[in-house]
C-alpha cells in the first residue's frame, strides 16, 4: 500500500511540474485512483519537463486568444521545421534536402514542397514529406523504413527531358495517421538546380540537375538501409522502337493498356513496374508466379503476370493474374528474353524466388537461376522446362505426322484400303471382297 501512495505522489508531482494548473487538475481528475495509469503519466511528464522545462503548478493556461510565441519566433502549437519538429518520437530532426515547386501526380497532382528529414543522432531514421507550400502543414509522409522502392526513369513521350521519382510502400505500411501508406509520384525537369533547392548533406557540383540533386539526397536517405534507387538498364530490356521525341536515346518503356487505363510497362531489375496513374503498380521478382502471352497477332499481343499479394514464400498462394493488351510485336523479342533470363515464364520456380532474400542491387546470375530451378525440379539437365519439354513433344509428333504424310505420297494412313483400287482391266474391284473371295476358295 505504502508503494501505491508513493507511486500517486510521485505521479501528482511531475504532472503539476509539466503542465499548467488547469491543464494538470483535469489529468490528475481524469486519471482518479486508476494506479495503471501512474506509471505511464509519470513518463509523460518527465518527457515534457525534458522538452520544455519544468512548470510552476500554479501557472495558469493563458486565458486571451493570442498564440504565445515561442523564442524562434513560431506560433505555439506550431513547431518549427528544423528544429522543432518531431518525426515519430525524434526529438531532433533535420533537414537533409528540400525543393519548392514540385510537381507531384500521387497522392494528389498539385505543386508541393518536398521536404527530406532525418534524425540528427540516428541516420537510419528519416522520412519524406510533401508539405503545403504555404503552410508546411503536411500533405503526405513516409517513412524510410517503410519504403520497399524508389525508382528513377525518364517521362516518355516529351520533347523536354524530365524525370518521374516514384516511390513505392512496403505492403501493409502505415501513415502517421493509421491509414495505408500511400504511394508517391512527383516529375522533376533536367534543368540546372532551382533556387529553392537547399541541402545541408550534398553539394551541388556545376554539372548537377534538379534530378540529379535530389536523386543524391534519395540515395543518401536509403543508404543506411540497404536499399538504392532503381533505374532502367539497357543490359536487362530497352525498346526497339525508336523514339520519335528524342531520337538517338533508348526508351526502356513499353506502352501497354490494363483495362482501358493506358500505361507503360518497364522491365526493371528488380521487377516490371506500370505506371504512370493512379495506383502504380510494381510486381517484383519474388511475388510473380508465372508470365504468359496471349492474343498474339501480327502487330499486337497481350502479357499476363500472374502473381501472388505477398512475396513470402510461407504465404499462401493467392495468384492473380493482370492482363496488359495492346504490346507492340517489335518488342516482343526484347521482352521474351528478359522473361525467361529471370525464369518468369515457369511456374514451378515461384517458390523459389520467394524464399530467396533479393537484393536491389545485386543481379541474380543465370546460372544460379538455372541450377537453382534443376534442384526444384522445375528445369532438366538440358535447361529445359516441363512447359518447354511439353512444347518440344508435340512439335515433334507434328513433324513425324508430316514425314509420314509425305512417304505415303500425300494419303493418310488407310486412305488407299477405303477407296478401294482399279484392276489391269481398269474395272474398279473392293479388296474386303477380294479378300473374302480367296478366304472362301481356301476352304
Amino acid at each position: 500500500m505504502a508503494n501505491a501512495e508513493d507511486i500517486g505522489r510521485q505521479c501528482l508531482s511531475a504532472v503539476q511540474s509539466a503542465f499548467p494548473k488547469e491543464l494538470s487538475n483535469r489529468i490528475l481528475l481524469e486519471i482518479g485512483h486508476e494506479q495503471r495509469f501512474f506509471p505511464l503519466f509519470v513518463e509523460i511528464s518527465n518527457y515534457v519537463s525534458s522538452v520544455q522545462g519544468p512548470r510552476g503548478a500554479t501557472q495558469d493556461l493563458p486565458t486571451n486568444t493570442k498564440k504565445r510565441k515561442l523564442e524562434d519566433g513560431s506560433s505555439a502549437g506550431q513547431q518549427p521545421q528544423q528544429n522543432g519538429a518531431t518525426l515519430h518520437g525524434v526529438s531532433k530532426p533535420v533537414i537533409s534536402f528540400e525543393c519548392k515547386d514540385v510537381s507531384v501526380q500521387i497522392p494528389a497532382r498539385k505543386k508541393l514542397k518536398v521536404s527530406l528529414v532525418r534524425d540528427e543522432q540516428d541516420s537510419r531514421r528519416a522520412e519524406v514529406r510533401l508539405l503545403n507550400q504555404s503552410t508546411d502543414a503536411i500533405e503526405c509522409a513516409l517513412q524510410s523504413d517503410q519504403i520497399e522502392e524508389v525508382f528513377a526513369m525518364h517521362v516518355p513521350d516529351k520533347t523536354v527531358r524530365q524525370a518521374y521519382i516514384a516511390i513505392i510502400p512496403k505492403a501493409g505500411a502505415l501513415s502517421t495517421k493509421r491509414t495505408p501508406a500511400e504511394q508517391i509520384l512527383f516529375t522533376l525537369a533536367e534543368t540546372l538546380p532551382p533556387a529553392s533547392a537547399t541541402s545541408i548533406d550534398i553539394a551541388f557540383a556545376e554539372d548537377d540537375t534538379h534530378v540529379s540533386v535530389t536523386e543524391k539526397a534519395l540515395e543518401q536517405l536509403l543508404a543506411p538501409l540497404g536499399k538504392r534507387i532503381t533505374r532502367p538498364d539497357a543490359a536487362e530490356f530497352a525498346s526497339s522502337r525508336p523514339q520519335p521525341h528524342r531520337k538517338g536515346e533508348k526508351a526502356y518503356h513499353v506502352n501497354a493498356h490494363r483495362g482501358s487505363k493506358e500505361g507503360y510497362l518497364y522491365f526493371l531489375p528488380t521487377g516490371i513496374l506500370f505506371g504512370f496513374k493512379k495506383p502504380l503498380t510494381f510486381f517484383p521478382f519474388s511475388a510473380i508466379d508465372s508470365i504468359s502471352y496471349t492474343s498474339v497477332l501480327q502487330r499486337t499481343f497481350n502479357l499476363v503476370i500472374a502473381a501472388t499479394d505477398s512475396a513470402d514464400s510461407n504465404a499462401p498462394d493467392d495468384v492473380k493474374q493482370v492482363e496488359f493488351s495492346m504490346l507492340d510485336q517489335e518488342d516482343f523479342a526484347n521482352i521474351d528474353d528478359y522473361i525467361k533470363r529471370h525464369g518468369l515464364n515457369d511456374a514451378s520456380m515461384a517458390k523459389e524466388r520467394r524464399a530467396k532474400v533479393h537484393n536491389v542491387n545485386k543481379e541474380v546470375k543465370k546460372e544460379e537461376g538455372v541450377n537453382g530451378a534443376a534442384e526444384a525440379g522445375g528445369v532438366d539437365e538440358d535447361g529445359l522446362t516441363e512447359l518447354q519439354k511439353a512444347e518440344q513433344q508435340l512439335q515433334d509428333e507434328e513433324d513425324e505426322e508430316e514425314e509420314d504424310y509425305e512417304a505415303s505420297g500425300g494419303e493418310s494412313d488407310g486412305e488407299g484400303a477405303e477407296s478401294g483400287g482399279e484392276s489391269e482391266d481398269g474395272e474398279e474391284y473392293d479388296e474386303e471382297e477380294g479378300d473374302e473371295e480367296e478366304g472362301e476358295e481356301v476352304t
